[in-house]
């Protein structure tokens, strides 16, 4: 008899849970990746979200870099696997589509925030207020 991991329900959510947003915080090793991934997955089969409509995020390239790898061999073995007709072309519209989610680092991810939105963050306004107080201190 396996024994359920004392976390098992949280688990099973960023699985399932699939209308809310999810943070997950985990030591190395615990197994985040792979939860993302069957996350991503899952999301992509559901059809609750187009391509460009999934942000997966974390802090090194290095693990961008594997998550993307990973994400995009689990949707390839998806197709392999007994899907409806349906699942089948959200998965291969998502695999065709890669490009177009979000899987990078917190830091990319902000830095696309404020170039697509430079109005909206104020950066510019914030910037040249700076560089204003500046250039009346100088003497």
């Amino acid at each position: 008899m396996t024994k359920e991991l004392s976390d098992q329900k949280q688990r099973d959510a960023i699985i399932n849970d699939l209308e809310s947003n999810i943070l997950v915080e985990a030591g190395a090793g615990s197994g985040k990746t792979t939860s993302l991934v069957s996350r991503f997955a899952a999301l992509v089969k559901s059809g609750l979200h187009s391509p460009g409509s999934i942000a997966t995020i974390t802090f090194t390239r290095k693990a961008a870099a594997e998550l993307k790898e990973r994400i995009q061999t689990k949707l390839e073995d998806e197709l392999k696997s007994n899907l409806d007709e349906i699942e089948r072309d959200r998965v291969n519209e998502a695999l065709n589509n890669l490009n177009q989610y979000y899987i990078g680092t917190i830091h990319s991810f902000a830095a696309n925030l404020l170039r697509e939105r430079p109005v909206e963050s104020q950066v510019l306004t914030l910037i040249l207020m700076k560089y204003q107080k500046e250039k009346r201190i100088t003497f």
